[in-house]
């Protein structure tokens, strides 16, 4: 795009914090929105916002035409992504939140993994403006998403939604517990970590991910390899999804935490190895996969922390604070791995940043579980 266009790189790149910012502030609201509009209302409307993203980045001709399309696409990620589709799994089930969670969002892998495959082509064949044809490609599909969507989605299921009772023992984490009230929760300090926490890991992983295949494009990877790897990376990531799910279900929030920051710290420090040789296509096959296996720490963990940390009482608030938390890192991330560029002329520097900062947030956020199971432990103690 910026090539047809001939627009800077750094400057387009601010789409994607325009998006990040408006999902701050509208996941700031995500539960205000539910108790008002119900799921499948603020689902349409998310799956129209994307519509409209789409086809805008088709037919755009300056960078303006860019920026609005993020706003529209962030209105849309919000109503359809992530909270939507923990908030989705916590009506229908109250036992393995994890593994359900998990395989709801193992489909935007599957959809990826499609994706590269017949969009890539299309991108790549020669046209300066191969691209529009893209993306209408794909507002044909959401189209046609938003059809089915209109057809089969149920604001509950029918036998009413779930409800959380009081534990006579402690639960496993793959349970629905009742909580902690808002009220309670805002004067809580892990709280505020856990936000932090979230925040930061979202500057991370958004600056690594948005600036890697231009970065191998650099190195002088060819197209068909990084093309390959995209598929690759979203074969692993549907499989990770439900892994993480499944992890936490078994081991606890800890475990499963832990198995996605250490893939993504491994997969920082990889790629700023990374030289186009023979090893360094080793690396770059590793540190894919290692990278989709963390991508769940702004997805699937961040219903399964809530639902942890705080339980069903404040969950919808809570999650829509966390996302937005999440939102605000991505939202900054993106630029911030151009800005290392602009001013070191090379992306390793980031990468060993934000390998240092995820060490940091690696360690914080075990005291964060410690307080947080210290408190719902004495909470479940008080109720027997």
């Amino acid at each position: 795009i910026t090539d047809a266009l001939h627009l800077d790189r750094l400057v387009y790149t601010y789409w994607s914090s325009i998006r990040y910012i408006v999902q701050v502030f509208v996941a700031l609201y995500f539960g205000t929105l539910l108790n008002r509009f119900g799921i499948k209302k603020m689902v349409l409307l998310g799956l129209c916002a994307l519509l409209g993203a789409t086809v805008l980045r088709a037919v755009g001709t300056n960078v303006l035409h860019f920026y609005i399309a993020g706003a529209l696409h962030g209105v849309g990620i919000v109503f359809v992504g992530s909270t939507m589709a923990g908030t989705i799994v916590r009506r229908w089930f109250h036992q393995d939140v994890g593994k359900y969670t998990g395989i709801v969002m193992s489909a935007n892998g599957i959809g990826g993994a499609i994706a590269a495959q017949v969009i890539s082509p299309i991108i790549n064949n020669g046209e300066t403006f191969g691209y529009r044809k893209a993306y209408l490609l794909s507002a044909a599909i959401t189209l046609a998403i938003s059809v089915v969507i209109l057809i089969f989605l149920r604001d509950h299921p029918s036998d009413g939604p779930v409800v959380p009772g009081k534990q006579k023992k402690m639960p496993k984490t793959s349970v629905l517990w009742v909580g902690i009230e808002y009220d309670v929760v805002k004067k809580k300090a892990y709280f505020y970590v856990a936000a932090a926490l979230i925040f930061l890991t979202g500057i991370s992983q958004q600056s690594i991910g948005n600036i890697t295949i231009v970065y191998m494009t650099d190195l002088g990877f060819a197209p068909a390899f990084i093309a390959t790897m995209s598929t690759v990376a979203s074969l692993t990531l549907t499989f990770s999804k439900f892994v993480a799910g499944a992890a936490y279900d078994k081991w606890g929030l800890r475990v499963a935490l832990l198995i996605c920051q250490i893939s993504a710290l491994v997969t920082f420090l990889l790629k700023g190895l990374l030289t186009n040789s023979s090893v360094g296509l080793v690396f770059a096959t590793i540190a894919t996969i290692l990278s989709s296996i963390a991508l769940p720490l702004e997805t699937v963990m961040i219903p399964l922390i809530t639902n942890d940390l705080f339980g069903t009482a404040s969950y919808n608030k809570v999650l829509g604070i966390f996302m937005a938390m999440n939102s605000l890192g991505l939202c900054l991330g993106s630029p911030l791995g151009e800005l290392f560029r602009k001013i070191t002329g090379d992306y390793r520097p980031c990468f060993w940043f934000f390998s240092i900062m995820l060490v940091i947030v690696i360690v914080s956020f075990q005291f964060v579980l410690w307080a947080a199971n210290k408190q719902r432990n004495a909470i479940l103690a008080a109720e027997t």
